[in-house]
């Protein structure tokens, strides 16, 4: 009786093994969407923040270029 017990085990202990493997690769697969998208994102947080200071300055009549006309002259 033991070896049939034995092999039951064994059984269980391999399609635990299988399962674990594909979840690994699901998780492998998850972890680079949500590195990718964290990206995305980080971009995008950047361009509001870029797009937000620019129209800022142009609200408050500041040239976003400095004048390069030299002083004294005009």
């Amino acid at each position: 009786m033991g070896s049939l017990f034995e092999e039951l085990a064994d059984r269980e202990e391999a399609a635990a093994r299988v399962r674990v493997e594909e979840l690994e690769e699901q998780l492998a697969e998850v972890t680079g969407w949500l590195e990718e998208d964290q990206g995305n994102l980080e971009r995008l947080r950047i361009a509001r923040e870029t797009v937000s200071e620019v129209m800022t300055e142009m609200s408050a009549g500041a040239s976003p270029v400095p004048d390069a006309s030299p002083e004294g002259s005009a």
